[in-house]
């Protein structure tokens, strides 16, 4: 329920935006994920909400995967990670906004 994406504003052509999905699709570690970003403050200049937005969200996907979480989902504040031997864990945010749900998952996965 997070917005995040790309946004034109930061990437102006379509073809550029498309390869910079294309190669975060790509990434196996988060190095890569921030290398990929750093490059897009090179290039584009400071990233917007919901492209940063998108690059944790890369993050936290690449993250899951290392942990063997199967889901992440929130509700208001509540963020509940779904592993794949189907235990769960929840944790708070807070608030419910965007980045605090964000910035609370990617510290969670962090330290685990």
């Amino acid at each position: 329920a997070i917005s995040a994406y790309i946004s034109d504003n930061v990437v102006t052509q379509d073809r550029l935006r498309l390869d910079i999905y294309r190669r975060l699709s790509l990434c196996e570690d988060v190095v890569e994920v921030y290398e990929i970003e750093e490059e897009l403050r090179d290039r584009f200049g400071e990233l917007d909400t919901p492209t940063k937005q998108f690059i944790e969200l890369v993050v936290i996907k690449l993250l899951t995967l290392k942990h063997s979480i199967k889901s992440i989902s929130s509700y208001a504040q509540n963020i509940t990670f779904t592993y794949a031997d189907d235990s769960k864990q929840s944790i708070k945010s807070a608030s419910k906004d965007d980045d605090d749900i964000i910035a609370t998952a990617m510290g969670y996965l962090k330290k685990s």
